[in-house]
């Protein structure tokens, strides 16, 4: 068995034990948010169609894209819907498909040096056990990002060293079902697809690949948009909620990042009264109610638009900042003392005896303090040492030494191996590095222009790795320059 070889089935190894570690014990029916995917999912499998995001009857959606809610009702369908072994199920899915990413990558690497594939098999294992937020995660969906980014960096690699079958049928597939995911992945292939029919352009039968890859993409693109017609009278290419995510984190928000606190306010997923506007109004009308706002504070402001726009970059490139502002209380609070809180802004109940969210837990404890003495609780000393408790919660998980770090690690460590590398090189990276930045950049770029956040810089960490890579392997390549000069 070669290296390439024993490093996936090491790797494959880490993923199921990390994954066991974190998963097990939660492994029970009710302990999970299924969230959107998984509501349209059981739709699908109880026969109402792709629709109810929210629960509720709400009807036909385009909310969510469509192949994690296939892949999700596929495993409903075999193993019920919403329960434990159709958690287990997806975790297995979950290992099994980071597992064949990372065998992805090793292939694509193989032949560009030891250095860099060694490197960006251990960073890539160390990014998926130690991140917050892993896809090892039961429910996760970055998994399926990752393993298409992946065979989107070998596809690509494999058809600029050769025209064999294998790099142009890979490039088809992942072409087809990337828009189906998400729009960075559907960004990262447009430009992926027009960089080889670049490099093909004097050769007419060269543009042949790029070419079926495109119409590949467009053929899915157009077959959701026509469902998307027929179920909610509108043409919409990927998913419906543009304009939603857009007033989110430029009108909603004040510097383009929502707080959670926003989030739960806006989202119908958590506020009922949001909820009720949705249902009422239809997906479709409820997400136009959002265009005009949100143009005319475009229109009245560019210039925080393009601060925003900054911002994110910043979050992209630098520091990724981890999404906070709600904690789970555990006080069971007097009625009156929680009508209160729910109509100061303070709380969101889950509904029954599920609890609530403090929404301000990243608030300065001592003006939290006064707000609850001037809303005349009853139990005012006991509900602050209860916010108190998740407030350290919330910096523990949030404001540490390691949650500094992981912002780093999750966007400006990448950044500055891939610098060090071009530096190194004397301004060239290799090509694993060139394709694995341009990837990077694409699957980021909607969500920079709209709304980026953790959660989308998530599924980069198969090109971080291989960014990682590039620098070990210049590294190693100036090394043995020196050597052989002396």
């Amino acid at each position: 068995m070669g290296p390439t070889r024993l490093l996936a089935l090491a790797g494959l190894l880490v993923l199921a034990g990390v994954a066991l570690a974190r998963n097990v014990p939660k492994l029970a029916p009710g302990m999970y948010d299924w969230a959107e995917p998984g509501n349209v999912a059981a739709a699908l499998v109880e026969g109402r169609g792709f629709s109810d995001p929210f629960s509720g009857g709400t009807g036909a959606t385009a909310w969510v894209s469509p192949l994690p809610v296939w892949v999700e009702a596929g495993v409903f369908a075999v193993c019920g819907v919403k329960t434990a072994a159709a958690a287990g199920t997806l975790l297995v899915l979950s290992v099994l498909g980071l597992a064949g990413a990372l065998a992805l990558l090793l292939s694509a690497l193989a032949p560009y040096g030891a250095a860099l594939r060694t490197t960006a098999a251990a960073s890539f294992l160390l990014y998926a056990a130690l991140l917050p937020g892993s896809p090892l995660q039961v429910l996760s969906e970055a998994w399926l990002d990752l393993l298409l980014s992946a065979a989107l960096l070998w596809s690509a690699l494999a058809v600029r060293r050769t025209a064999g079958p294998r790099g142009g049928a890979a490039l088809v597939a992942v072409a087809f079902l990337a828009p189906l995911e998400n729009a960075g992945l559907a960004a990262a292939v447009g430009l992926v697809v027009l960089l080889l029919a670049w490099q093909r352009r004097r050769q007419p039968r060269g543009l042949v690949l790029p070419l079926v890859a495109a119409a590949a993409s467009a053929l899915a693109v157009a077959g959701w948009a026509v469902r998307n017609a027929e179920a909610l009278g509108r043409f919409i290419p990927l998913k419906s909620n543009g304009w939603f995510e857009l007033h989110l984190a430029n009108v909603d928000s004040a510097d383009g990042l929502p707080r959670m606190e926003t989030v739960l306010r806006r989202l119908p997923f958590f506020d009922v009264r949001e909820f009720q506007r949705y249902s009422e109004l239809g997906e479709v009308a409820y997400v136009d109610s959002f265009r005009a706002p949100a143009r005319a504070a475009l229109r009245a402001d560019p210039a925080h638009f393009a601060g925003n726009l900054l911002r994110r970059i910043y979050v992209a490139a630098v520091f990724c900042r981890r999404e906070g502002g709600g904690e789970a209380t555990r006080y069971p609070f007097r009625q009156d003392d929680a009508v209160r809180l729910v109509a100061a802004g303070e709380l969101i109940p889950f509904g029954g005896k599920a609890g609530a969210l403090w929404t301000r837990i990243d608030a300065a404890p001592a003006a939290e303090q006064e707000r609850f003495r001037r809303l005349g609780l009853a139990e005012a000393p006991a509900i602050f040492a209860d916010w108190a408790a998740r407030r350290a919660a919330f910096d523990a998980e949030f404001r540490g030494p390691w949650p500094i770090a992981v912002g780093f690690l999750s966007a400006g460590v990448p950044v500055a191996a891939l610098l060090g590398a071009a530096l190194l090189g004397r301004g060239k990276m290799g090509p694993p590095a060139d394709w694995a930045l341009v990837i990077g950049c694409a699957m980021l770029l909607p969500y920079v222009l709209v709304n980026n956040n953790d959660r989308h810089q998530l599924p980069l960490f198969a090109m971080q790795a291989v960014a990682l890579g590039a620098f070990a392997q210049a590294v190693a390549n100036r090394r043995a320059a020196g050597r052989a000069a002396a």
